[in-house]
C-alpha cells in the first residue's frame, strides 16, 4: 500500500495534535462504494482514540474527476444547512493521491436488498418521510449563497434537462461498442421532451438513494457519498430516490415509503412538488445514465484502469436499468 498508511498517520497526528504518538490501532479497507477508495481506521494516541473514515483518491474510477477538494466543500455546506453529513477532520488534496478524512458515523447502511432485514417495517415509512425532509432542506438552499465555485457555474431552470442530456449523450458516443435502440430512443425522446424540467434549479446530490444513507433507530444519521453534486433540477433527486433500480417491483421509493406521503412531505418542507410530467422525464433520465454510467464502468475494467470484479460485473446491471426503460416504455409512460 506504498506509504499511504504513513501518510496518513502522519496527517492524522498533526489534525489531532498528538505530537508524534498517534498510531494505526486498525485499518479495514471497504468494499461497498464504487467510487473513492474508503477505509475504516481506529486510532489511538496519547490521551485519546477514535474512529474515522478515510477516502482516498482511486487511482481510476466513473466519475470524471475525484477532487478532495470539491468534496470537501460540499460537506461544508451541506452540514451548514443542517444536513446530517459526516464531520470532516483533515484533508489533502496531494497527500497519498488526495485524501480526506472524516468522523466516522455510528449507524447501518442498508443496500437495496437488505433495507427490509435492516429497517422494521415500522420505521420505514417514518424513515422515508425524513429523508424528503432532508432533501427538501437541500434544494431550499439558494445556489449563489452556498459558496460553491467550484461546481461551476449556475444553469438556467429551463436547460437543466438540456444540459444533462448531452453530456449524458456524450457519455454514451464514448462507451457503447454497439448501439442499444432503447437508450437511442430514450436519449432522443429526453432531448425532444426536454422542456418538462421544472424549471428550478437547487444543489442536488445526485445520488440520495439507500446505499448512501446511514441509519439508526432514530432515524436518518448521515448523508454520505457528495461526488456527483451539481446544480440542477431538483426533481432529479426525488426521480433518483424513487428509481426502479432501487426498489424492484416494490412500490415503495427504496421499500420505504409510497410516492404520495414522499411527495407530501417534501411539499410540507419545501413549498412545492414536481408535476408528473417532470417527474416522468427525470425518472427516464435517471435510468439513462444508470445504464451508461454502468457501461463507463465496465470500460474502466476493460482497460485494466481498475481491477476490481464488480466494475466488470456492473455489465449485468446494465440490463436492469434496460429492462425498466423498456417496461416503462410499454406501458406508455415515455416515449410519446
Amino acid at each position: 500500500m506504498d506509504t499511504f498508511l504513513d501518510d496518513l498517520t502522519a496527517t492524522l497526528d498533526t489534525a489531532l495534535g498528538a505530537a508524534g504518538t498517534l498510531r494505526l490501532t486498525e485499518v479495514d479497507r471497504r468494499g461497498e462504494g464504487n467510487s473513492w477508495e474508503t477505509y475504516l481506521v481506529g486510532v489511538k494516541w496519547d490521551g485519546g482514540e477514535a474512529d474515522y473514515a478515510v477516502k482516498r483518491r482511486p487511482l481510476s474510477g466513473i466519475v470524471a474527476e475525484y477532487d478532495v477538494e470539491r468534496e470537501v466543500a460540499l460537506l461544508g455546506a451541506a452540514a451548514t444547512l443542517g444536513l446530517p453529513v459526516p464531520a470532516v477532520i483533515t484533508h489533502d488534496p496531494e497527500l497519498a493521491r488526495g485524501l480526506f478524512v472524516m468522523a466516522k458515523v455510528t449507524g447501518a447502511i442498508p443496500l437495496p436488498g437488505t433495507v427490509t432485514r435492516l429497517v422494521p417495517a415500522e420505521r420505514r415509512e417514518p424513515l422515508g418521510r425524513q429523508i424528503a425532509r432532508a432533501m427538501a432542506l437541500l434544494h431550499a438552499a439558494d445556489p449563489a449563497s452556498l459558496g460553491l465555485d467550484r461546481l461551476g457555474p449556475v444553469p438556467a431552470g429551463d436547460r437543466t434537462g438540456v444540459r444533462e442530456n448531452a453530456e449524458w449523450a456524450g457519455h454514451y458516443r464514448e462507451v457503447a461498442d454497439i448501439r442499444i435502440p432503447v437508450l437511442d430512443l430514450a436519449l432522443a425522446w429526453l432531448e425532444h421532451r426536454a422542456d418538462r424540467v421544472s424549471g428550478r434549479v437547487a444543489l442536488v446530490h445526485n445520488d440520495f438513494r439507500i446505499g448512501n444513507l446511514v441509519v439508526r433507530d432514530d432515524g436518518l444519521a448521515a448523508v454520505l457519498d457528495w461526488e456527483t453534486a451539481h446544480f440542477s433540477d431538483p426533481a432529479a433527486d426525488i426521480a433518483w430516490f424513487a428509481q426502479r433500480t432501487s426498489r424492484g417491483r416494490s412500490p415503495l421509493l427504496c421499500k420505504l415509503i409510497a410516492l404520495e406521503p414522499f411527495l407530501a412531505e417534501y411539499e410540507a418542507a419545501a413549498g412545492w412538488r414536481p408535476s408528473a410530467e417532470t417527474l416522468t422525464w427525470w425518472a427516464v433520465q435517471s435510468l439513462t445514465k444508470t445504464a451508461i454510467g454502468c457501461l463507463q464502468a465496465v470500460r474502466v475494467y476493460n482497460r485494466g484502469e481498475r481491477d476490481d470484479l464488480r466494475y466488470a460485473a456492473m455489465a449485468n446491471s446494465v440490463y436492469y436499468s434496460l429492462g425498466w426503460l423498456g417496461q416503462m416504455l410499454r406501458d406508455g409512460e415515455w416515449g410519446k
